[in-house]
């Protein structure tokens, strides 16, 4: 054979050869290509639907607080009633909102490792951004809201506190008032002693008469108040005297029919039967005889 000839298959061995090299080399790169497709599709896939669990999560949120404010930025019920159904509120979006930003997070981990592979994504990833942001506003909002609330709890439960503490002052006083007055209406004076001590003293005089006979002890208008022992008759109703030989008189106005007198041994005891009417007269002159 020719030596052109061993040239010429030599030369074809040496291009097969290399086509082959050329082939399995392209072969690898289109494997790796599609493995790389693989993975930016499922990475695009995993973001999309992270997008769409962001998104469905805040349109909730909107929802939620499209039900705690309002159109007047009031809810109904008392002030108790309302900071509660707020403070629930408020713990319940700001929760929300907490895993929603950890979710952003992981998503622009994952478009910084993509290099820019995850087109569009970062565009999603700042409008999703704006919203929370939005809605972290408005959280700030209701718990300024919720501030003014306890205010005016505190408030409200301070005026409580006060009307309550005033009426139980009126309600002390009334009865502070009405003792004083069941007490001075039932406070009672007495005196008891023979004619002649009680003629010194002031309390009776002797009149009537012819010539000194006949007279009769009767209370003077006017007497030393002093000489009297104070008693009470929602304490007793009893006044104990000695009872002498002669008996007794009773010289005041009292109505007989308001009290009885018993021997006890060597004392009387006048016991008041009818207080109220008793206690008409406020002073008891008792002329022992």
């Amino acid at each position: 054979m020719k030596a052109s000839s061993w040239i010429i298959i030599a030369i074809l061995a040496i291009a097969a050869i290399v086509l082959g090299v050329l082939w399995s080399g392209s072969n690898g790169k289109v494997k790796a290509l599609e493995e790389q497709n693989k993975k930016i599709t499922k990475e695009y896939e995993v973001a999309t639907a992270t997008l769409n669990d962001i998104q469905s999560s805040l349109d909730s949120l909107d929802k939620d607080l499209l039900g705690t404010i309002s159109a007047d930025g009031e809810m109904p019920g008392t002030a108790q009633d309302r900071r509660t159904k707020l403070l629930g509120n408020i713990a319940s979006m700001r929760n929300q909102i907490e895993t929603d930003k950890k979710k952003i997070s992981s998503l622009e981990a994952q478009l910084a490792a993509s290099k820019g592979q995850l087109k569009g994504v970062q565009a999603m990833i700042d409008k999703l951004k704006s919203s929370v942001a939005d809605k972290e506003s408005i959280l700030a909002q209701l718990q300024a809201k919720l501030n003014t609330m306890n205010e005016t709890l505190e408030s409200e439960r301070r005026l409580s506190a006060e009307e309550i503490a005033l009426r139980e002052r009126t309600i002390a006083s009334k009865e502070g008032q009405l003792t004083e007055q069941e007490q001075a209406m039932n406070t009672m004076y007495y005196i008891v002693g023979t004619r002649k001590d009680l003629i010194s003293k002031g309390i009776v005089d002797r009149k009537g008469g012819l010539l000194g006979i006949g007279k009769v002890s009767t209370v003077n208008a006017k007497y030393d108040t002093s000489k009297f022992t104070m008693f009470n008759l929602l304490d007793t109703q009893t006044i104990t005297f000695d009872a002498t030989k002669n008996g007794y008189s009773l010289l005041s106005d009292q109505a007989a029919a308001s009290y009885k007198v018993e021997r006890s041994g060597g004392k009387n005891i006048l016991t008041i039967t009818d207080p109220q009417s008793f206690r008409r007269h406020k002073y008891v002159v008792i002329e022992l005889r």
